[in-house]
């Protein structure tokens, strides 16, 4: 669906769901660098918001490509690192321009560069700074990348006029204000008369006539917040008290005017900069509103009484301070989307988790289009349930009890065993490393890679991996867990996008989300049922909803399943029990999956037959010689195993056939996974000592990583060779114990010479 830029008067916006991996930010590069070259924007650049900036540097090369010249505009604070100072800011002075925003000031005419009375005042580091850099190639550039929190403050003059701004991906959680609990508003600063209640002309003198209607409204609010009770601010009582939305928007533009100008310019000393700003500021101590935050409550008070809502994201509360409990409003709220950045233009919003509610608050006139879904047939999945893969379960706190650490030891080495065990199946089938990549939350990628992950295995956290595509072919992908926020975190973040109060029916539990059944939907047409977590508010079980499964959507989706061919299959793990819009092939339970002990030691590259040796190379797995011979006398193969090592190493291992030095030793045989472990008689020294015999009985060197085969004839003369080689190791195996049998029952027959 394409942007048409004459069929309407107003200009049109598209919100368009895209199936991860389908290649939706392709197609946009492509539909953008037509639509440049056909000059329908008469010049005017095109502006697209992606979620970080590395993603924007990639999207940039890829219009170069296509011709285009694109640029990606960086703000004062992003990193510009360089070899000398690898912590470089894009501002080499970044205390000016927080300065300048103390005072509620224009950066750049204050911090960086401007001409007053025919002089021109400059910051000293104004030609060597990175964000002064990047201007003329914003001027010149055709195409304008940028990250989605760029595109809420205001846009630079070099910018010029923007004809199409495309967000890529979720863009809502840029814009929310306050949701940290740290804007806060003490009720003594908002007391009608106090003496920083004052406003001031552009002249920078006072300006007693809008002081005076600053304080009426300020007499009309006090009358709510001296009577009441901690919560969000009544409608009620705030439509008694005489407050009209009319009324709140001119209060919120007089704040405004409470700042006295300082009179800072580009390249003071800081010291003196310091000193004049203190001269307009409140002695410390003394009650003060900042006049940003105050017109934010005042903007927010004026939508709660046109929509007839309590203020959700105006919150009387009791907070503790160095002089005991202070009352005070804590602020949460949405930003808007800058004009400058082309918001009141043209606008496409692509995101493979779009979820109407979050997108409708910060784009109104929004026209949400029909999800554009693809079917994956070459991507098998599988779904383990209540695996132990929650940040409790992996990784407590440093106060956690001795036993939950124990526990989580003992879940971490079962779940890298697991991992293991998955690399060595799928090892050598991508066509560039990894073979398997691991998501998980980031204390568990964390621990897991302090363990030690195999050579052809990557491991990212969640909250990471919107747009990246450098996984797209991976063989397999893990992903461990989700990320679940508290329903009191959902429903402040979906207080400040909507003010609205949050639905908070929590059923039985109150403490926690409500429970329904969640159906998984079976690749054969069938469901299994399971409980899943729920929001009774629509805002906030689409902010639920987007940071759980979304993200676990965005996770499946850095495997580009929808570009598959049944050369380059993908297999799908998932440890976790949200339910998906995929369809999943098997469903298992944790108790079916979780490695033996056997499992473990397969999962480091040997499976040793002898009990004794077992123990002496694995004192942490099997501490007594019972122990080793009752797990051998157990099953030990879980049918999830079936189809990746069956606790036998992989298709590279070896069969070895050895003894220990001393007296009454025998024989024994151990497999061996050679690209694991390519010496196995130096690995069965190190762990059992000296040998008095050695021998590499079967199996081969590991080959080289070749593609699957696509040809179906091909592959059945694959597997039969496969099986022949098979047969023919153990043939060899049996032979060689025979071999040794014998000799050894001849060596028992008595000597009738001696006789």
């Amino acid at each position: 669906m394409l942007l048409n830029f004459n069929a309407e008067p107003r200009p049109p916006r598209l919100a368009l769901p895209v199936g991860v991996g389908i290649g939706k930010t392709r197609a946009m590069q492509r539909s953008v660098a037509g639509l440049l070259r056909s000059e329908a924007l008469r010049g005017r650049k095109v502006v697209i918001g992606v979620p970080r900036h590395d993603l924007a540097e990639e999207q940039r090369d890829a219009f170069y490509a296509l011709d285009v010249d694109a640029m990606v505009w960086k703000g004062r604070t992003a990193p510009d690192p360089t070899t000398d100072n690898p912590e470089r800011l894009m501002c080499l002075d970044p205390s000016a321009p927080f300065d300048a925003m103390e005072v509620e000031r224009i950066v750049e005419t204050t911090s960086c560069k401007v001409t007053r009375r025919g002089v021109t005042h400059i910051c000293p580091l104004y030609n060597s700074c990175g964000y002064q850099a990047q201007k003329p190639l914003l001027d010149a550039a055709q195409i304008v990348l940028t990250a989605h929190d760029t595109l809420f403050h205001q846009a630079p003059d070099e910018l010029g006029a923007v004809g199409l701004l495309v967000l890529d991906e979720g863009f809502w959680g840029a814009g929310l204000r306050g949701t940290d609990g740290k804007a806060l508003l003490t009720l003594d600063g908002l007391r009608p008369h106090l003496g920083t209640l004052q406003c001031y002309t552009s002249r920078n003198q006072e300006d007693w006539e809008a002081t005076a209607d600053l304080a009426a409204q300020r007499e009309r609010l006090w009358k709510v917040l001296a009577t009441a009770t901690t919560g969000p601010l009544s409608v009620a009582a705030l439509r008694a008290a005489g407050l009209t939305p009319e009324r709140c928007r001119q209060a919120a533009g007089l704040e405004h005017r409470r700042m006295s100008n300082p009179g800072i310019i580009p390249g003071m000393d800081p010291g003196e900069r310091r000193r004049r700003i203190a001269s307009v500021l409140p002695k410390e101590g003394e009650p003060w509103a900042p006049p940003n935050r105050a017109a934010a409550m005042w903007l927010l008070i004026a939508e709660a009484l046109e929509n007839d809502h309590d203020v959700a994201g105006a919150v009387l509360v009791d907070t503790m301070s160095e002089n005991g409990t202070v009352r005070c409003l804590r602020l949460a709220w949405r930003a808007d989307l800058r004009d400058g950045w082309g918001a009141q233009g043209p606008i496409l919003h692509l995101d493979a988790t779009l979820r109407p509610e979050l997108v409708i608050p910060f784009i109104p006139e929004v026209t949400i289009a029909e999800p554009l879904m693809a079917t994956e047939p070459h991507v098998r999945v599988r779904q383990i349930l209540r695996a132990p893969v929650s940040a409790k379960a992996l990784t407590p706190g440093e106060d956690a009890k001795s036993r939950d650490r124990s526990a989580a030891e003992n879940h971490r080495r079962q779940v890298s065993a697991l991992i293991a065990l998955r690399a060595a199946s799928l090892r050598g089938r991508s066509a560039s490393p990894p073979d398997l990549l691991i998501i998980a939350q980031k204390a568990a990628v964390d621990a897991l890679r302090a363990a030690g992950l195999p050579r052809n295995v990557q491991a990212v956290h969640f909250n990471a991996l919107s747009g990246i595509d450098r996984w797209r072919s991976v063989a397999g992908l893990m992903v461990l867990g989700r990320t679940l926020p508290a329903p009191l975190t959902v429903e402040a973040l979906a207080a400040a996008v909507t003010n609205c109060p949050p639905l908070a029916s929590r059923g039985d539990v109150t403490w926690w989300y409500e429970q329904e059944e969640r159906r998984i939907a079976l690749a054969d047409g069938g469901a299994h049922v399971l409980p899943g977590e729920v929001h009774a508010d629509p805002t906030a079980e689409a902010i639920r909803w987007t940071i759980c499964e979304g993200e676990v959507i965005q996770a499946i989706g850095r495997g580009r399943g929808v570009n598959r061919t049944a050369a380059t299959p993908l297999e799908v793990d998932l440890l976790t029990d949200v339910v998906l819009p995929v369809a999943v092939h098997e469903v298992l339970d944790w108790d079916e999956v979780c490695p033996s002990r056997q499992d473990m030691m397969a999962a480091s590259g040997v499976v040793l037959e002898n009990a004794a040796d077992m123990v002496r190379a694995f004192p942490d797995l099997w501490p007594s010689h019972d122990a080793a011979r009752q797990q051998k006398a157990r099953s030990v193969t879980s049918c999830y195993y079936r189809d990746l090592s069956n606790s036998r190493t992989s298709h590279s291992s070896s069969i070895v056939a050895y003894r220990p030095a001393g007296p009454g030793q025998k024989d024994r045989t151990a497999r061996f996974d050679l690209v694991l472990i390519s010496d196995p008689r130096a690995w069965l020294e190190g762990k059992l000592g000296p040998l008095a015999h050695y021998e590499m009985i079967g199996g081969a060197a590991p080959q080289p990583a070749t593609h699957p085969i696509a040809d179906a004839r091909a592959r059945l003369i694959a597997l039969s060779a496969l099986l022949d080689a098979a047969l023919a190791q153990r043939i060899t195996h049996d032979r060689a114990r025979l071999t040794a049998l014998s000799h050894r029952m001849e060596a028992a027959q008595p000597n009738p010479a001696a006789a």
